[in-house]
């Protein structure tokens, strides 16, 4: 039966880093809605969304491939407009892409939220300990290491960026994690892709847990 299914990305559509791997998971009759938060947003108010002090960081994809930084708190009542919006388009899920922290929202359509489905996927599998958690952006460093100490796992972070991806970055940081005693790494960002994770592999002797493929599948299940 077909069916729709809206995804909110924080970034701009279309995500054709994104979607085109996201289908491969869902049922072939699937209609994907795409909606960005910055979507027909003029460059200076996309500059208005930067974080200030105290603002947690987030940084996702521009049409043309670069990269826009926007403070999480700035976006929240943007993300529930598009949420509004595809609650009048009659989709049977919304997926919030992005595996960062954010409030409930208000739906009447199932929402899900990535870094909650991410957290308890690794509980699961690893029942606490020593993360490496690679994130696009090193001042995110604070908020991930708050993120995971609520789901009972210490991390060390690394930053490599998937926007304006740099090879050398990611091996930098995945061979400083491996000098620790971590339990796995978490490519905790949604714009990483298996090309990457499989990149990585090749330099750690630990498993690579891949976000967007964890978030992908368990979405596929209940389609």
């Amino acid at each position: 039966m077909e069916q729709s299914v809206g995804i909110i990305t924080i970034g701009q559509t279309p995500r054709v880093d994104m979607i085109p791997a996201i289908r491969g998971f869902f049922p072939a009759e699937t209609v994907i809605i795409e909606k960005g938060v910055l979507d027909g947003r003029p460059q200076e108010e996309i500059l208005s969304l930067t974080p200030e002090p105290g603002q947690t960081t987030l940084i996702s994809r521009l049409k043309d491939g670069g990269k826009a930084v926007m403070a999480k708190e700035k976006i929240v009542p943007i993300v529930q407009q598009l949420i509004d919006e595809l609650n009048q388009q009659n989709v049977s899920l919304i997926v919030l892409a992005c595996t960062g922290q954010f409030p409930c929202f208000r739906s009447e359509v199932p929402v899900v939220y990535p870094d909650h489905l991410l957290s308890h996927v690794v509980q699961g599998v690893l029942q606490g300990g020593l993360l490496g958690v690679i994130i696009p952006l090193p001042e995110q460093a604070p908020a991930i290491i708050q993120k995971w100490k609520a789901a009972d796992f210490d991390v060390i972070p690394a930053a490599s960026s998937p926007y304006l991806f740099q090879e050398k970055e990611l091996i930098k940081a995945i061979k400083q994690l491996e000098s620790f005693p971590i339990k796995a790494i978490i490519l905790d960002c949604m714009g990483y892709t298996e090309e990457m994770k499989q990149m990585a592999q090749a330099y750690t002797t630990k498993p690579i847990l891949l976000s967007r493929t964890i978030i992908y599948r368990m979405i596929g299940e209940i389609l």
